[in-house]
């Protein structure tokens, strides 16, 4: 393996490294909308008392949990796809198809990472938050999505740098990076 093709695997390795550390941070968020919800709900039953301002974190954090799985459920090929048309195909056709697929989402992911990390930006300078019971700052959950979109984008790139350098189908090597962790 030559210097260049060294550097790539280091960076694959680590690029599936950060995914795999979000996706888990996004299960942890979970737990903790969990825990939050489920308190609210026997503080109100129990000692008739809303905690203040839970509905309001439960609705920041979905944001974390939308976009920090995002990359890896790409590279793992977990998301919900209809393949009445393109499954028929033979895989020579399946290429092209692909490389159009793979190009748009990068452009739309790229897109959408710097606008809404310039909304980020802007709610953190302007101290935006969500007037309800208690005031919540908006800015901590608004750059769950331009880090999310951000990685996103990044494998993509990655799944297009592959099927031109090596014409690899991303649902292939899907399985064979299940394969190979199992």
């Amino acid at each position: 393996m030559g210097r260049i093709g060294k550097v790539g695997a280091d960076l694959s390795v680590a690029q599936n490294r950060i995914e795999n550390w979000f996706c888990i941070l996004s299960a942890g968020i979970i737990a903790g909308m969990m825990v939050i919800t489920v308190a609210d709900v026997i503080c109100r039953r129990v000692l008739n008392y809303h905690i203040k301002g839970s509905y309001e974190y439960v609705s920041l954090l979905f944001v974390y949990l939308i976009f920090f799985g995002l990359a890896y459920a790409q590279r793992q090929d977990k998301h919900i796809t209809i393949g009445i048309l393109y499954d028929r195909l033979p895989r020579k056709a399946r290429k092209p198809i692909e490389g159009v697929i793979l190009i748009i989402s990068f452009i739309l992911f790229a897109a959408i990472t710097w606008y809404s990390g310039k909304s980020a930006l802007f709610a953190y300078y302007s101290h935006d938050t969500v007037l309800g019971v208690v005031q919540v700052i908006t800015w901590p959950s608004r750059f769950g999505v331009p880090i999310g979109s951000g990685i996103l984008a990044l494998r993509f790139l990655t799944q297009i740098i592959r099927l031109v350098r090596r014409g690899e189908l991303f649902e292939e090597t899907a399985v064979k990076e299940e394969g190979a962790a199992v």
